[in-house]
């Protein structure tokens, strides 16, 4: 008996929650790798000769019926198959390996980023069926502005397609939906991105009780507040009414991962806060006396938030992809090419070899902003469209504060403003654009519309939370802010100081031991220099607590 309630007991738990893998695998593919993999495999073996990624969605979806129907396989060994193919086709029957040997929950599920369209989510049910994977959770990663407005209508269209019907119905009815928190903060701006985002979940949660789908809300998290962060528990409950029912996922972004669960108790402390807030967003409203934990949203409070909304959205728009100036100011401004030399992630920086800000990865976006200290990406465009929108009604001001008293949603997104407020320095930021941009007059051009929307921002969420300082209402976080910056600061200047004297030779440059001994001293210098830069990339981060 002291066996079986010992050591065996605990034993048997760990197979039941871990089964023999311990930790369970997603796997995530863009979707236009899949697109172009079909391709290939469709003009190799003779079935067309035009190129499947140029056609039209209805000519697309029509091909893919056809070959979910068909019960040929078209992938036979001996094709002279492309290295990208392939390795599309060796993943999904890696899929298959694993699963048959450690069981089904060791691959949970495969996320296609950037879905589009209901063909997207047809393609990896097509690669599914070419190795005989009939039940492995297809996962719709939606990520821009456009792509979240869109996201339930794909979704209706694939519930309603009979081939998508009887695959989900082997998955018991069960649809997971990621959402992109990252991608669309840096397409369309914070606030709108928060705000599509809530829009869309309940939209989500609309659609599950129309068609009877258990849809789980994947929640695409990252780090910093530009990348969907924040306290947890408080995002939890911001969620909209019946959009959690007890089903939650997020994703614990790299440096998170220490600061959450890096010590035991301080663990312990956020798995509580997360499961306290899934239990308490999934209570109905009916079953809560005296309040309501997650109120339905006002018709006022909705049309203020449209507003809002659209007026940030164009503004920031305007900033970060309509001025030709701006791309050059945050090359120069920021670390962002430096960044690329460290040893950190496991993707590159851009998406191709363009220079635009659309072909930037989110994280690395956001990254180079709060290392220049502007932590742009959390906050630009909010103070302009409040401004504009209190400019037209100043009564409007007492609505806003309504909301943000009895709206989860907004209290949060407010709270999460101030903290990013506080984290930027905008002196600090102005050193930046003052010594590294080339173009004086460029520079101070758009660091002073910067500091502008800055100031807009900071006065306009003090008149909304109330109070004389940023984080008033929250005087530890205050307090802690308050007591690191000061450490951060010389750290920032040593890093201009350094980026100033690397870009004049030319740039990052690193030299192993053999290198070096054949290196000029101009070489020698450029490497110490990179080296230089890079520590204080890592300080920095580890100073304000967030990479990207």
């Amino acid at each position: 008996m002291a066996i079986a309630r010992g050591p065996l007991n605990t034993l048997i738990r760990q197979v039941e929650i871990f089964g023999f893998y311990f930790a369970a695998l997603d796997v995530r593919q863009h979707s236009e790798r899949h697109s172009a993999a079909l391709s290939e495999l469709l003009q190799v073996t003779g079935l067309r000769k035009d190129d499947y990624k140029t056609l039209p969605e209805a000519e697309r979806i029509q091909i893919l019926e056809n070959l979910l129907q068909d019960p040929r396989i078209l992938t036979r060994p001996g094709l002279e198959l492309s290295p990208e193919t392939s390795q599309i086709l060796t993943n999904f029957q890696t899929i298959r390996q694993v699963r048959e040997t450690f069981g089904k929950r060791a691959v949970t599920c495969y996320i296609t980023s950037m879905s589009h369209s209901l063909s997207d989510l047809l393609e990896v049910q097509f690669f599914c069926k070419e190795m005989g994977i009939y039940d492995l959770p297809i996962v719709p990663l939606f990520e821009t502005i456009d792509d979240l407005r869109h996201c339930t209508d794909i979704l209706e269209t694939a519930f309603n397609h009979p081939l998508y019907q009887s695959y989900l119905e082997n998955c018991q009815r069960e649809q997971q939906v990621m959402l992109g928190y990252s991608d669309s903060s840096k397409d369309g701006g914070i606030l709108t991105s928060s705000w599509e985002l809530y829009q869309t979940q309940s939209r989500l949660a609309e659609l599950s009780q129309r068609h009877g789908v258990g849809i789980t809300i994947f929640h695409g998290r990252g780090g910093a507040i530009g990348r969907g962060g924040g306290p947890i528990y408080e995002a939890i409950l911001s969620q909209p009414p019946g959009s959690v029912n007890g089903h939650l996922r997020i994703t614990e972004q790299g440096e998170m991962l220490s600061f959450k669960y890096g010590i035991h108790d301080i663990a312990i402390r956020n798995m509580e806060l997360v499961v306290a807030g899934t239990v308490q967003s999934s209570i109905p409203n009916e079953h809560i006396i005296e309040s309501q934990v997650h109120p339905k949203p006002k018709a006022d409070w909705i049309e203020a938030m449209k507003r809002l909304s659209a007026s940030a959205h164009a503004r920031y728009r305007k900033m970060i992809y309509e001025d030709p100036a701006f791309l050059i100011f945050f090359e120069q401004a920021t670390p962002i090419k430096e960044i690329g030399w460290l040893n950190i992630g496991s993707r590159p920086a851009r998406r191709t070899v363009g220079r635009a800000i659309e072909e930037l990865r989110a994280i690395p976006w956001v990254f180079s902003w709060m290392q220049s200290r502007y932590v742009l990406p959390s906050w630009y465009g909010v103070g302009g469209a409040i401004e504009e929108y209190l400019q037209e009604d100043p009564g409007r001001l007492a609505l806003l504060q309504q909301m943000y008293k009895q709206w989860p949603f907004l209290q949060a997104f407010l709270d999460n403003l101030q903290m990013t407020l506080s984290k930027a320095d905008m002196s600090i930021a102005h050193e930046y654009a003052a010594f590294l941009v080339e173009d004086r007059a460029l520079g101070e051009r758009i660091a002073h519309e910067i500091q502008a929307e800055y100031e807009r921002t900071r006065q306009a969420v003090l008149a909304i939370v109330g109070g004389k300082s940023l984080l008033d209402n929250s005087p530890t976080l205050q307090e802690s802010i308050r007591r690191r910056n000061p450490y951060v600061d010389p750290l920032s200047y040593f890093q201009i100081i350094l980026l100033k004297r690397l870009r004049a030779l030319g740039g990052p440059l690193t030299l192993d031991a053999e290198a070096q001994k054949n290196a000029s001293a101009e070489e020698l210098e450029r490497a110490r220099l990179t080296y230089g830069v890079l520590l204080t990339i890592n300080g920095i981060a580890a100073g304000v607590r967030n990479t990207g």
